[in-house]
């Protein structure tokens, strides 16, 4: 089940990630593109899921050290 969350993160950062190149697009008076606006997407989904990974084994490392 924990890879849902991980899917859902994924769609829904496409999701506003197209809204938001969109917008960004209009406001710039630029041509919207959405291949590039899906990478940029799926690539700070990534960074996103992986940073609460990283700093959970952290917090679980420096409370194994003060416990030692």
């Amino acid at each position: 089940m924990e890879e849902m969350r991980y899917i859902a993160v994924i769609f829904w950062s496409i999701m506003l990630g197209q809204v938001a190149g969109f917008i960004g697009g209009a406001l710039n008076q630029q041509k919207f593109n959405s291949m590039y606006s899906i990478i940029i997407s799926i690539v700070f989904a990534v960074i996103f899921s992986i940073i609460p990974l990283i700093l959970d084994s952290s917090v679980k490392d420096t409370k194994k050290e003060k416990n030692a």
